[in-house]
């Protein structure tokens, strides 16, 4: 386990020091992805959707990309793979996904306040994709709860 932190934080280090290869990741990494996502292969995209939404993350916080190229395609990544978690049923890692990229582009905007218009307009398209999720996970609920028979509840409660 030790190795693979270490090969992982020597991998990460790479892709913050060279520009060109975190690009090329994140290409591949995306088109891979949306590959398998096209065919509705959501669990074959997810390692190669992580990989371009990690790429992506390290472009913007490292500031080496044009900040809006680097937002947008963290948008899109992680819109991406959390469709792909949760079309895997694994709701709470979709959710998760377009957390981790809201905070992202709300840290960026702090960082540089002078872009706010563009950056909105993809946590906008984040907190869409949020309410989605939380809308359907509600719905489910409210489904559940309507098939449960009421009678039967008080028949267990005896």
């Amino acid at each position: 386990m030790m190795k693979l932190r270490f090969l992982c934080a020597n991998h990460r280090g790479e892709l913050e020091q060279n520009t060109s290869r975190a690009i090329k990741f994140w290409q591949a990494g995306y088109d891979t992805g949306q590959f398998y996502t096209d065919r509705s292969q959501w669990a074959e995209a997810i390692p190669h959707l992580g990989c371009a939404f990690e790429s992506a993350e390290i472009l913007l916080s490292g500031g080496s990309l044009d900040t809006e190229v680097s937002c947008q395609w963290l948008t899109s990544s992680a819109v991406l793979l959390a469709l792909s978690f949760k079309y895997s049923n694994y709701s709470y890692e979709a959710e998760d996904v377009i957390w981790m990229a809201i905070n992202c582009l709300e840290r960026q905007l702090t960082r540089d306040p002078s872009q706010p218009l563009w950056v909105s307009h993809y946590l906008g398209q984040l907190y869409d994709q949020l309410k989605s999720f939380l809308s359907e996970d509600h719905q489910s609920a409210n489904e559940l709860l309507g098939e449960i028979n009421i009678s039967s509840l008080g028949e267990l409660m005896h």
